[in-house]
């Protein structure tokens, strides 16, 4: 017989995961602030990276908050934020492939996948869960990965002249950069 897992419980361990990934980000790799700043936005800071974090910290909370006390198709922002969490562990593995150096949060990224696993594969049947809410919720988490994924190495990196960002020509050897 298989566990099963409320959802809310699940949500509530991602943004605990979260929390990980943030503090994996701040201290493992170089830092994720420095490495954007090396690759695609020297003007990033920590304040931009700590608001940032604690905006979407909030969201996630309110969320997780606003389904566990009304339910129903409140669901589909917190599974919107599964979603892209699960996208942005992707994302970081596409990094440390791509530049071929550790990607700071990437580690915390076997918790988000674990999670993930849980609601997909352990949740409870919840009969305020439709078809609607998951396209809703898959809408909303792939519309906020796009523009994580696409804002700084595109916008950011085209601005200090690196438009080829995803190119592999300027990486020359694994694990550096010259």
């Amino acid at each position: 017989m298989r566990v099963q897992i409320p959802w809310v419980l699940s949500f509530w361990m991602m943004i605990a995961a979260y929390v990980i990934h943030v503090i994996d980000e701040s201290l493992l790799g170089g830092s994720f602030v420095e490495k954007v700043r090396a690759h695609w936005w020297p003007q990033y800071s920590w304040r931009k990276f700590f608001w940032f974090n604690g905006v979407y910290f909030v969201v996630m909370f309110a969320s997780v908050v606003l389904f566990d006390t009304l339910g129903g198709h409140w669901v589909i922002l917190p599974l919107a934020w599964v979603i892209e969490r699960f996208c942005n562990s992707i994302w970081h593995v596409w990094w440390t492939i791509h530049f071929r150096e550790y990607s700071p949060g990437l580690v915390s990224c076997v918790l988000i996948w674990i999670y993930t696993y849980f609601v997909v594969f352990y949740r409870t049947p919840e009969p305020f869960s439709t078809l609607t809410d998951l396209w809703a919720a898959l809408a909303i988490g792939l519309a906020f990965t796009a523009f994580l994924v696409l804002y700084i190495p595109l916008v950011k990196g085209r601005a200090r002249g690196k438009s080829d960002v995803y190119s592999l020509r300027t990486h020359l050897t694994p694990f550096s950069r010259k």
